[in-house]
């Protein structure tokens, strides 16, 4: 099992949330993440201050497999039901080509990074 600290890897600066992801986002690490986004994204965040731009950092990721797929459709609606927009920057190679084959490239920014 994948083991790291979620306190380092999501932050924010004014009004953007950001995830670093520090490798793939597969079915061993999608449950931490999907806690620890959740807490974040219904005001656990920074006391004060709103997020409306949510960034997942997916440039260290060599892959997203079917569970990290789904977390990521999971993302996309919670942000969309807030009215916030979503961006997801990768390296390309792999990671890259996953969003543009699932057609998830046409509902995130998606960034080369």
């Amino acid at each position: 099992m994948t083991h790291f600290s979620m306190k380092t890897q999501i932050s924010q600066e004014h009004d953007v949330l950001t995830l670093r992801v520090p490798g793939d986002l597969i079915s061993t690490n999608a449950e931490a993440y999907r806690t620890e986004v959740a807490r974040r994204m219904e005001g656990g965040g920074v006391a004060g201050q709103d997020w409306k731009t949510f960034v997942v950092d997916l440039k260290a990721a060599q892959m997203v497999d079917s569970v990290g797929l789904n977390l990521i459709v999971t993302w996309i609606k919670w942000v969309r039901d807030r009215g916030g927009k979503m961006r997801v920057v990768c390296s390309g190679g792999n990671v890259l080509r996953t969003f543009k084959f699932t057609r998830l490239d046409k509902h995130v920014e998606l960034v080369e990074g």
